[in-house]
């Protein structure tokens, strides 16, 4: 039989080796911690420059006057009415500065979105714009989506 103090010995170790590996899983747990990357998030000025390229994209045709400003509200409509939506949305994409690239959607009433324009990938994070331009009884969506050549942050 084991004596009184061969027991308090035996509880001993167990007791040592559980500090020592709770400490052990401490240390690494901290470890795998400190080495976690964890990414900033995007600045909103990011998101900020590609909305306002959006904007300033889609404003380019919808903001200026019609050839045709007796029957047309805007550029915009004018060149939607006459049907030809690549030329329409490649305008749009050329007002985009350099470093920001893009693509145009554009649906006609309950109609599905469909691409336009010279259409690519976009390289990182992306920003879309939608927007709602009406005339002689239809309804086109308008989508612009962007982002920062290169990818951007």
């Amino acid at each position: 039989m084991f004596s009184r103090r061969e027991s308090f010995d035996e509880s001993a170790q167990v007791h040592i080796l559980e500090m020592i590996t709770l400490f052990w899983l401490f240390f690494m747990t901290a470890t795998f911690i400190l080495q976690l990357k964890v990414p900033d998030p995007t600045s909103p000025a990011s998101d900020g420059i590609l909305d306002l390229a959006a904007e300033d994209a889609y404003d380019s045709l919808a903001g200026a006057t019609a050839l045709d400003d007796t029957n047309h509200s805007s550029m915009l409509v004018e060149m939607l009415a006459t049907g030809d939506e690549d030329t329409t949305c490649q305008a749009m994409l050329d007002s985009l500065s350099a470093s920001i690239r893009g693509n145009c959607w554009l649906a006609l009433d309950a109609g599905p979105l469909e691409p336009h324009g010279t259409t690519s990938e976009p390289e990182g994070r992306s920003l879309t714009i939608h927007h709602l331009a009406h005339e002689g009884g239809h309804v086109w969506t308008v989508s612009l989506q962007v982002w920062h050549t290169g990818g951007g942050a």
